[in-house]
């Protein structure tokens, strides 16, 4: 998970215990080469138990805690029994600081999947005050107005932006032609993540422009949906399907393209937009995220879908000066927006760790 590998990597004076499962997200398989049911060790500050899912259990979770004994539990997500309604529980009985991170979970585009559900759930833990104990993070305002709306104007939550990656590759420049326009997307291929809304998008340029897709699907039959579009796009659109794309090799792709196109229905953060962002890519985004008014400093657009076309089209006629502009605009915005308050953010998630 990005955004926890951040944290680990920007805090490197606090010793971390990750436990997760031994399989990816949706996966059967059990990652190769690691030891399960065990604390190995991954770098100078942290580690980690990758449970196999036979030996998931509330049981199991309470000795590993017991054990550890840690400073603060810190838990990612809401739903899951295993990691998160279990420790949330555990983490009462043992009197431990725990902290919540919502993720997003409970903005309102991620509340209309499998609504009745969800709504079942949260009910019955306010019902519980099963997080009368607990402090919420929330990255931004926005995420903290969704979560004392969903759960509860008395719950405390703190605002504590998330970490960019530790360290970013020095921006390259790249080429840019009138009319040509090389695009990718990194991300899940799920309607979360708005695939589809980019590839409508792409149907009545005129220019001759390339997107490069990476990122896992999950989802069979939206994909499928994907691929009609991708076959009735007009010879000058060209997309490509590279499958996963691993952490390390993010910036190199992003580096590689013109700007990144990810209209998803709502980002809490959006990873893959600040390191495109710190590689000097403008980005082509939704309004559903915490980067705003970007075409006035010159750093992408954020726009509505309807406006997509517009603006896949003004980046597609850039010529070289302009497009050079553009990019050093992008780059200006992640010094502000990420590089100046690095240090300060830091010292806020020590805050919100603090025993």
């Amino acid at each position: 998970m990005r955004s926890v590998a951040n944290l680990i990597a920007a805090l490197p004076d606090c010793q971390f215990y990750v436990f997760t499962r031994n399989t990816d997200y949706c996966a059967t398989e059990a990652y190769e080469g690691i030891t399960p049911n065990t604390w190995v060790k991954f770098s100078e500050n942290c580690e980690v138990y990758y449970c196999s899912e036979q030996n998931i259990s509330k049981a199991t979770l309470a000795a590993q805690l017991k054990a550890i004994a840690p400073d603060v539990l810190y838990i990612n997500g809401i739903y899951s029994k295993a990691f998160s309604r279990w420790p949330v529980s555990i983490g009462k009985a043992l009197k431990l600081k725990t902290v919540v991170a919502a993720r997003g979970m409970l903005s309102p585009h991620a509340l209309g999947v499998k609504p009745f559900k969800k709504y079942l759930f949260l009910t019955w833990m306010r019902w519980l005050s099963a997080y009368a104990h607990v402090i919420f993070h929330a990255t931004s305002e926005v995420e903290k107005t969704d979560i004392q709306k969903v759960l509860g104007g008395q719950l405390n939550v703190q605002v504590v932006p998330n970490l960019a990656r530790f360290k970013q590759l020095a921006p390259q420049a790249i080429s840019k032609e009138e009319g040509v326009l090389k695009l990718v997307s990194v991300g899940r291929i799920a309607p979360e993540k708005g695939t589809l809304h980019g590839l409508n998008a792409l149907a009545s340029q005129k220019a001759q422009i390339q997107l490069d897709l990476y990122g896992t699907c999950y989802n069979e039959a939206y994909w499928n949906e994907c691929l009609q579009v991708i076959a009735q796009l007009p010879s000058n659109i060209k997309v490509n399907y590279h499958g996963p794309c691993p952490s390390d090799e993010v910036a190199a792709h992003l580096a590689a393209a013109h700007a990144l196109l990810l209209p998803s229905e709502g980002e809490n953060y959006g990873h893959s937009i600040v390191e495109s962002l710190g590689q000097g890519r403008p980005v082509l985004i939704s309004k559903h995220t915490p980067w705003q008014d970007l075409a006035a400093q010159k750093a992408g657009w954020d726009v509505i879908l309807t406006d997509l076309p517009l603006a896949l089209a003004e980046l597609a006629a850039m010529n070289q000066a302009r497009y050079d502009e553009w990019c050093r605009g992008a780059a200006a915005y992640y010094e502000k927006m990420i590089v100046l308050p690095f240090e300060a953010n830091k010292m806020t998630y020590l805050q919100l760790f603090e025993k």
